[in-house]
């Protein structure tokens, strides 16, 4: 029985900030406010905050699972990345770095997180991946990283 608490949300390389005048808080891209449900208004600007309130998402999630994995090091699977389609694996070390460095590039992506359970995967959608690329995160020894 998982002991994780189950996680979604989404990490873009384009911000855009919208506000909920009820709560006094800023949300990236959401047209209603996620703590009161009442619609939000766009931003002028975008200061990056939610951005990295993300990163911190995305570094707690994966120090979570590695916890209740006893890993250091996780294996990456992705099928349907860029306009071939490919498929293939990368191990690394279980770090928010690795795993971004991983996934991101330079150009516009958003990648969707989901921890169910003891499933940990992220969808990502780029130019080239409308339909988006799959990845699956489990765990590894670290034992075959080529350093």
């Amino acid at each position: 029985m998982s002991t994780l608490t189950d996680t979604s949300y989404t990490l873009s390389s384009t911000c855009s900030c919208t506000y909920c005048e009820t709560c006094g808080v800023v949300w990236e891209d959401l047209a209603e406010c996620q703590d009161c449900g009442n619609p939000t208004r766009a931003e002028d600007y975008c200061d990056g905050a939610c951005y990295e309130y993300k990163l911190e998402w995305v570094e707690n999630d994966l120090k979570e699972y590695c916890k209740a994995n006893a890993c250091e090091y996780i294996r990456l699977d992705g099928s349907r990345m860029g306009w071939q389609a490919l498929s293939g694996y990368k191990l690394i070390k279980a770090t928010r770095k690795d795993l971004l460095d991983s996934l991101t590039f330079s150009g516009d992506w958003s990648l969707n997180f989901i921890r169910s359970g003891e499933s940990f995967t992220i969808t990502r959608y780029s130019h080239d991946e409308p339909m988006g690329a799959s990845f699956t995160i489990t765990p590894d020894t670290g034992e075959d990283i080529e350093e």
